[in-house]
């Protein structure tokens, strides 16, 4: 009887330590934020068995080798929801590719990447042409026959994140080959596995949507799973965004003397936003120096540079002559010299603190895609000299409107 009594004792001070132990992982979950990862059952993404008619599909480049019933464009499509963050009922994920013309990007109409949407209507120069999307049905022969604009094989060479290659193409080359979401043609995830494969791992490992990526050590851990790159993560992807709630961008202030990638160059930093669009238009990002010999005037807008403190620039956003910038614009947006723990509307011309300002690619360019031409954030054609507008270019050249 004793016996019984002591083994029923241990059964219940068991339970409680296995209770004990099980809140404290939740707390733990909660406090680092890994509840925000990936949430749902499992069946809204995952298949049970990677096979089709008997047969499986080993070798298949697709999702179904992670054991997913489709790709990424599958759960990331509109229309957006009803929680009014920019994510679609169906999944809870953001939504990339509306299913009705959001007519305008940013705000409550699309997330901080723009959309999809125009690209996959057929309009081809408003859009990254990503070979997934539902109306891109298989390789566009121009396309495909060419290489990205700028398209530099050896810009970004050298660079691993969590001992996987990020370089584009693995260094093979564009082959003919059209963009992806992901993995060796792709923009998320490493290039080491084509397509998902390149995002193993990385929607359950990521720590949340509303996270510092300082480190950028592993897929998971970087900027919106772009491998290798820094950044802070607006909780919503910035839908409803506002001066001081927004995305915030990793930039540079690049003062080498030499850029264009051959034998003698190199990026000063490896982790900016700008650099991550050099990995396939590597001869957009250079600078004018010893090995281009048209001179003046440049023939690209510098990128990863330090919006200076003087001149037109002080009074960025602002145009108002007392040299004192404005709050950080929206559709001109500043990255940071370091990666700050919360989004800010402070935006100081000829810093490269966390509240500084570095103009980059997404200074002008959405990443997805917009209404505009070149998928620019705004309208290029309404930026007239002499017109007293203060939108577009003139939010950082005062002087010039």
């Amino acid at each position: 009887m004793n016996y019984i009594k002591l083994h029923i004792k241990e059964d219940k001070k068991m339970k409680k330590i296995i209770i004990t132990v099980f809140m404290a992982f939740i707390a733990m979950a909660l406090g680092y934020g890994y509840s925000d990862a990936v949430t749902g059952q499992c069946s809204n993404c995952h298949t049970m068995h990677d096979s089709q008619d008997g047969n499986g599909d080993e070798g298949d480049a697709g999702a179904q080798t992670q054991l997913l019933k489709a790709g990424c464009v599958s759960c990331h499509t509109g229309p957006h929801g009803s929680g009014g963050d920019g994510r679609n009922d169906a999944y809870r994920a953001p939504v990339v590719l509306d299913t009705v013309d959001p007519s305008t990007t940013g705000g409550t109409a699309t997330l901080a990447g723009g959309d999809f949407y125009w690209v996959d209507a057929g309009t081809d120069e408003q859009g990254h042409n990503v070979i997934d999307l539902p109306n891109i049905s298989g390789q566009d022969s121009t396309i495909a026959s060419t290489t990205p604009p700028g398209w530099d094989q050896g810009a970004t060479t050298g660079k691993t994140v969590d001992s996987k290659t990020i370089q584009v193409t693995g260094g093979a080359g564009w082959a003919g080959a059209q963009l992806t979401c992901a993995g060796t043609f792709g923009c998320h995830g490493t290039r080491d596995l084509a397509g998902f494969g390149g995002m193993t791992g990385a929607h359950h490992g990521n720590a949340g949507t509303d996270d510092q990526a300082s480190t950028a050590t592993t897929v998971a851990n970087s900027y919106r799973f772009l491998a290798g790159i820094k950044g802070l993560e607006h909780v919503n992807h910035n839908w409803s965004e506002a001066a001081a709630t927004h995305n915030e961008y990793y930039g540079a202030d690049d003062t080498s003397t030499e850029r264009d990638n051959d034998a003698t160059n190199t990026y000063t930093n490896s982790d900016t936003i700008s650099f991550f669009c050099a990995e396939c238009h590597g001869d957009f990002h250079t600078k004018i120096d010893n090995d281009n010999t048209f001179g003046n005037p440049w023939v690209r807008h510098p990128s990863d540079i330090v919006l200076p403190n003087s001149g037109e620039f002080d009074d960025y956003n602002s145009d108002d002559g007392d040299n004192t910038a404005g709050n950080y614009n929206l559709t001109v947006p500043v990255a940071r010299g370091a990666v700050p723990a919360s989004s800010s509307a402070t935006v100081t011309p000829g810093a490269t603190t966390a509240t500084g300002a570095i103009v980059m690619c997404l200074s002008c360019h959405r990443a997805h895609g917009s209404e505009y031409n070149d998928l620019l954030r705004f309208d290029y054609t309404a930026v007239t000299i002499g017109a007293g507008t203060t939108v577009g270019c003139f939010v950082c050249h005062t002087d010039k409107n």
